[in-house]
């Protein structure tokens, strides 16, 4: 009882010296995260996004160190969500979390034991106040982490009903015109044949090419919701989907190298989808001659890259033009498995997407 009294006083020290030392950590922490070059902390509004949360970090892990229930109030903070949210919209790992909690630990604890009494910093002392800042820290991390997956899976479900909302006006506005204008044509086809038969063969001929059209385009919707998963193999749904969605005076290959067995069919079809909306980004905005896709499949990690020749642009005025939308779903998807894009583009020099994936040894 008396030694556990004891270790409570301590542990309640340690949450003084805390409060006494705020400044002190949250600086040594936020030189670390520049040292380490954290994404997040290399701008002014994220970095104090990092800070605020840090401090609120520190407050929890005071409370904690003195055995109190954490206030509601702090509870409900929403940082870590905040946090987490960021980091996917950023594009930024979840393994920088991590490192994260290794630069907060570093910059808490010297501070604490440096500053307690000598007769309060045992091994048993440094280890149970390291504990509850772990604990502290990593409960906000895990909470960081779902608000990361949800936002991300969140993009993947808008982006997979924004292809069916396409899909559904292209059957409507094009499939069900082509359709009425033609039945249009057949009723004045039975109108003018008894007075004017060449007139009727006119829209006779009209209603037949409308027809045709709708039949293509009904049957290139159809491939097209054929090529949103990869089943047959990543070389014969990219070749498809080339022969699809390039024009003919276009060219353009598929090149395929390794295991296509190393993939899960999960991340498979997360991989053709990326690729495809590099394709369609090269075949909508680049007006380039040649589109070359390149995949390199290695035993621990994917290499994938959509280049075209075509006019290139300039990425942030692109992004604040159009929004961006296409090479953000591709970043949101690639972070979902855990990979990263680059992009290489400059105005007349064409466009290069790189898509980097590691594959986990148990994936298989």
């Amino acid at each position: 009882m008396v030694e556990y009294e004891v270790r409570t006083s301590h542990l309640c020290a340690a949450a003084g010296v805390l409060e006494t030392h705020f400044e002190e950590i949250l600086a040594a922490y936020e030189e670390r995260l520049l040292t380490m070059s954290n994404p997040l902390a290399a701008e002014e509004e994220t970095r104090e996004q990092l800070r605020a949360h840090a401090h609120s970090v520190l407050e929890e892990v005071a409370v904690n160190l003195r055995g109190r229930e954490v206030p509601s109030t702090q509870q409900e903070d929403h940082l870590p969500e905040i946090i987490g949210i960021l980091m996917a919209r950023k594009g930024v790992h979840p393994s920088e979390s991590h490192r994260d909690v290794v630069a907060f630990s570093e910059a808490a604890l010297p501070v604490v034991v440096d500053n307690l009494p000598t007769s309060q910093t045992s091994s048993s002392e440094v280890a149970a106040i390291a504990l509850v800042i772990q604990k502290t820290i990593m409960e906000r991390v895990a909470r960081a982490g779902v608000a990361y997956a949800n936002h991300l899976l969140e993009k993947a479900h808008v982006s997979h009903a924004d292809e069916r909302r396409r899909i559904s006006r292209e059957l409507h506005d094009r499939v069900a015109h082509f359709i009425m204008v033609s039945f249009r044509n057949l009723e004045l086809y039975e109108m003018c044949r008894p007075e004017d038969p060449s007139k009727a063969q006119i829209k006779f001929e009209l209603a037949k090419s409308t027809i045709q059209e709708a039949l293509e385009l009904t049957r290139s919707l159809s491939r097209e919701l054929r090529t949103t998963s990869a089943e047959e193999g990543l070389k014969a749904a990219l070749s498809d989907l080339l022969n699809i969605g390039v024009p003919q005076n276009t060219r353009s290959w598929v090149s395929i190298r390794g295991d296509e067995s190393l993939i899960t069919p999960q991340v498979r079809d997360e991989l053709f989808l990326i690729l495809r909306e590099g394709i369609r980004n090269a075949v909508t905005h680049s007006k380039s001659s040649t589109i070359t896709v390149d995949v390199d499949i290695a035993e621990n990690r994917v290499i994938a890259v959509v280049e075209d020749d075509g006019r290139g642009f300039e990425p942030e005025e692109e992004a604040t033009r159009t929004g961006g939308t296409g090479l953000t779903s591709m970043k949101e998807r690639m972070a979902l498995l855990g990979g990263i894009l680059n992009l290489a583009t400059a105005p007349g020099k064409g466009t290069r997407v790189e898509i980097i994936l590691p594959l986990p040894r148990n994936q298989r």
